[in-house]
């Protein structure tokens, strides 16, 4: 279907297109529009262009439509906002806040106690090795110089909060570390001594071998 308007010839009567000037087939000049052939055909053309914008702009207004309605949901729906105004929301009256004030009085702060460590008394101190206490007091370190031993104490009452303070009595047969460790430097014996609180332990130490 042609949607370009036809022309026929006044000279051999065939037909060419309207933007012609000229008949190509017989060289004949175009009077004024000529004669339009096939008008019926040209009427379907136009017919159906004017269907295809009438279409064109119902869908238009279609999508108008349905872009338009979630805001007008909004608007219907006013319950989704909060109504500051509403008359049904009732406050507490001064009386019942001003009860409230009263009755949340601060508690009064707590005397602070002296923690278990500053009330505990120390009675005994007795010193230990490999977890249990030395028998009478009394070992020997056989490896000569150089060999150490891990000394460590509990209290009685039993604590763990306190510090000890560690010496030898001489240290040509050993020294002790701030934390116990005793470590023979000559033959010998001489007196280890572990002070906690001001209460003390001793313990000999004998050195034999090279």
């Amino acid at each position: 279907m042609a949607v370009i308007s036809e022309v026929k010839c006044g000279r051999c009567d065939r037909r060419y297109s309207g933007f012609r000037s000229r008949c190509p087939y017989c060289g004949a000049r175009r009077n004024k529009r000529g004669k339009h052939a096939d008008e019926g055909e040209n009427a379907k053309a136009k017919l159906i262009i004017g269907v295809l914008l009438l279409i064109l702009l119902i869908g238009a207004t279609m999508v108008l439509i349905l872009t338009s309605l979630p805001e007008n949901n909004d608007a219907a729906n006013p319950s989704d906002s909060a109504d500051v105004s509403n008359p049904d929301i009732s406050l507490p009256d001064e009386g019942n806040v001003s009860t409230i004030i009263d009755s949340a009085e601060p508690s009064a702060p707590e005397t602070p106690t002296p923690s278990e460590s500053e009330a505990v008394e120390i009675a005994e101190v007795i010193i230990t090795a490999f977890g249990g206490p030395i028998k009478d007091n009394d070992f020997t370190l056989i490896g000569g110089v150089g060999d150490s031993i891990q000394l460590s104490f509990k209290t009685i009452p039993e604590t763990t909060d306190k510090t000890a303070v560690w010496a030898s009595s001489d240290e040509n047969v050993f020294m002790v570390t701030s934390d116990g460790k005793v470590t023979a430097t000559g033959r010998g014996s001489a007196t280890v001594t572990v002070t906690v609180d001001g209460v003390e332990s001793k313990c000999i130490v004998r050195v034999k071998g090279a």
